[in-house]
Formats: C-alpha cells, structure tokens, sequence
C-alpha cells in the first residue's frame, strides 16, 4: 500500500500535466481512511500548490543540479520535504526527512536508492542551513522579490503591477495564498431558513450569517458534500463573489432567461431560486460531461423551470428573445487562485488574448438574443482588462442599440463590497475578502 507522501507525489505530478486540484485531491482522499491522515494530505498538497515557486527557489539555492534536469519524482520530493521544514513545526524535522526519502525511493523504482540519497543530503543540508534562507533584494528587482515572496510568476506580476501599482498587487499576492473559506447558498425551494438552520446544527457545523442573504459562512472543518443539508438540496456551496451574479441579473418572476456557458449550473440554480420556479431558464455548455454537472445539480436542489442544451454558445440556434441573459464566460480564471492554485503554474499570457476572443464571439453571437428592454449580466472570474473592462467597452462601441447600466445601486443594497466609482464592479482579492471576479450588465434599447 503506498504511504500519503508517495500519493502526493503522484497527485502533484498529476497537476503538472493539466489536472484540477480538487478532482485530484477528491481522488486521493478517498483511499487515505484516518481523518487526521486526509487533513495532513490536504496541508502539504495544496502547500506546495501555493508556494511552489518559493519551494523551488530554495532547491535552487541547495541542489547542484538544475531544477528543469531533476526527476519529476525528485522534484515533488524536495517539494513536500522542504515545504514541511519551512511551514509544518508540528511535523518533527527528521520524520519530514525519512518520510519524505522514501516516498522518493519507492516512486523512483530501480534507481530508487541512489536518487533517494540525493534528497536525503539535500534535505538535511536545508535543516542545517534553513536560517540562511533570504529572499532577493526588494529594491533592485521588485517584480522577482514578489514572485518569489507570494509564489506567482513574474509575468502575472507584472501586469497586475502595471493594471493595479504595487500597493494592490501586493495584496493580491498575499490574499491569493491564503485558505478561502467555505460558503453555503441556503436554496428555500427545499427548506425553509429555520428548518436549513436545524440542519446545520444537527450535523454540528458551525457557521456565520454574512451581508448577503441566504448565504453562510462555514467555519467547521467538513466534508460538504457528506453532510446531510447538502445531499437533501438545502445547500449549495458558492462563494461571495459568484453568489451575486443572480442578485446583479436583477431577475423577476415569470421571466425567460438565457444562461450562456452555464456549467456546472451554481448560477443557474440561484437564480431559479429567486424565481421561485416559474418562468423558463435555458442553460446551454459546450461540454456534455459539464452539462451533467447541471443537470445532477437541478435535481438535488429541486429546480424545475431548468432546460439545458449541449451546444457551443458561439453557434446556438435560439430565435426566441429573453428577458435577461447570464454570460459567465469561460475565462482565465486568475481571480479563482486561493481556491485553485494550479491557475499560476497552468495558464500563460498567451491563454488571456485567446480568451479574450472567445468571450467576444459568444456575446456577439448572442447580443440579439435580448429582447428590447433585456438586459445581459457579463462576468469572469479573472483579474485583467482585456478579459473584461475592454471586453465590453468593444460591444458597447460596435453595438448602438446597447447601454452600460450603473449596477452600484443593486450593490449598494446588499452590504459592505467595495466598486469603484464607475458602473463595472470589480473585486479584487485582498481588497474585498472575496475572490477576484468582474459583473457589467447592459441593457438593450432598441432594435
């Protein structure tokens, strides 16, 4: 049977070739039983996620061999060792050590042994020298001391520098490493609040009321999806950020709605919450394995004004006019990296201009959808211009029968999020103690 640090290995060679942490992490837990063992395994994995770059920074500084020519099995190796040496004080030095050389050697096969000794000498060389760790001068490379500081590539750093000036950047920085915690969306089609609120008192979970309503903090350490209010549909687990795109749809009764890219369907089921059911919600993904998501997620929580559709939103035949289109488009995801750290070390600066015409094609594609009166809620989840701001300024440029509505009223009325002065709502991690996410919604005036 192979031990938790062996299984780390592998989980994080796996997010090196394109994985998602939390199916990784969902996959492995569930062969590790001691609850104690799980928490250590869920610590060190997304540890190393987090500060992979302060990690390697430290094998740099102690290996004579280059980084890029070490094996991928030695690699997460020193990782793990030397993120428990830096940041675990209850893990004893030497059993990091031990542990962590024989995962290596039983990872590493026949050559094994000899590898085995060379993370064993390196490892005790950083217990030794650990003290002498000091990060680059600040003064004479301020966009290299972040990246290593907070663990994010320098290009990303440099162009939130240049979007947002060091103060903000660094506070993202800093935000981006921290746990992001837990929120339930309390889903009255299937509870009542005080009968939501016995439940999450039956299964012991401690929890906080926060500014915006029907959402709860969760401060207990759980599995969610175990609990009982989520498997009867009570709850759906969304965060703050993501949590307003049905409050900002400004969305009534009766109405005929159009979810663009709608998986795995969070939105769309709030916002079939706040209509109470009736109407008609069409939620059409490109992907049929997301779509299921959807369609899993409808059931449970008992949504029934729901139709979903598996095309590509650039190529959607729909002749029918909505009273309000969601456009959460696919995206970078660089607002998302508390909860998915792996966005730092997967996404380039390439990704973010292909993006950015995705986006485009499928509002453009489906601008006329809107009825006169209509309007369409335009977000991501990222943190940069081309992605948003200059996104819809194009649309609003090419498009005379559309406007920019100021949203800061709807924001106004659900509690303290911070919006700059002008109509977009952007929030910034760091700032807001959310995650980083971009709403503008624009009205259509005429045909």
């Amino acid at each position: 049977m192979k031990t938790a640090r062996e299984k780390l290995i592998e989980a994080l060679i796996k997010i090196d070739l394109g994985y998602y942490s939390d199916q990784i992490l969902a996959k492995h837990l569930h062969t590790i039983a001691d609850k104690r063992d799980r928490g250590l395994f869920t610590e060190i994995f997304y540890g190393v996620l987090r500060k992979r770059i302060y990690l390697d920074y430290i094998i740099d500084k102690f290996s004579k061999t280059d980084i890029s020519k070490l094996d991928k099995e030695v690699l997460q190796g020193l990782r793990i060792g030397i993120y428990q040496l830096f940041f675990l004080d209850k893990i004893p030095e030497r059993a990091a050590v031990f542990e962590t050389v024989e995962a290596v050697k039983k990872s590493c096969g026949k050559k094994g042994k000899k590898i085995s000794g060379f993370v064993n000498g390196i490892l005790r060389e950083v217990i030794r020298k650990k003290d002498t760790v000091r990060l680059p001068n600040k003064n004479k490379n301020k966009v290299k001391y972040l990246s290593i500081k907070y663990s994010h590539p320098e290009w990303l750093v440099k162009r939130w520098i240049t979007q947002y000036g060091i103060s903000i950047t660094e506070k993202i920085l800093s935000a981006n490493n921290d746990r992001p915690n837990m929120y339930f969306r309390h889903n009255s089609l299937k509870f009542s609040e005080s009968d939501f609120i016995k439940l999450l008192c039956k299964d012991k979970i401690e929890f906080e009321r926060i500014f915006l309503p029907g959402f709860y903090k969760v401060k207990s350490s759980i599995n969610p999806v175990q609990t009982e209010i989520f498997k009867k549909g009570g709850a759906y687990i969304q965060g703050i950020a993501a949590g307003l795109a049905a409050f900002l749809l400004d969305v009534d009764l009766e109405m005929q709605i159009l979810d663009l890219a709608a998986a795995p369907g969070g939105k769309t089921a709030h916002i079939a919450e706040k209509m109470n059911n009736t109407g008609y919600i069409k939620a059409v993904d490109i992907s049929s394995e997301r779509l299921k998501m959807v369609q899993e997620n409808i059931v449970r929580l008992g949504i029934k004004n729901v139709e979903t559709e598996n095309v590509d939103s650039r190529k959607l035949n729909d002749e029918k006019k909505y009273d309000r289109i969601l456009a959460d488009l696919p995206c970078s995801g660089l607002g998302l990296i508390s909860s998915k750290p792996e966005i730092k070390w997967q996404r380039t600066e390439k990704d973010i201009n292909k993006l950015a015409d995705l986006q485009y094609s499928i509002l453009s594609h489906n601008l006329n959808r809107l009825r006169v009166g209509g309007k369409l809620l335009y977000s991501t989840c990222t943190l940069n211009r081309e992605e948003n701001q200059n996104i819809i300024n194009k649309i609003l440029t090419e498009n005379n029968n559309f406007i920019l509505e100021d949203i800061s009223e709807t924001i106004k009325g659900l509690g303290s999020v911070y919006s700059k002065e002008e109509k977009y709502l952007e929030l910034i991690p760091g700032i807001n103690n959310t995650e980083g996410f971009f709403y503008a919604r624009i009205k259509k005036i005429g045909e």
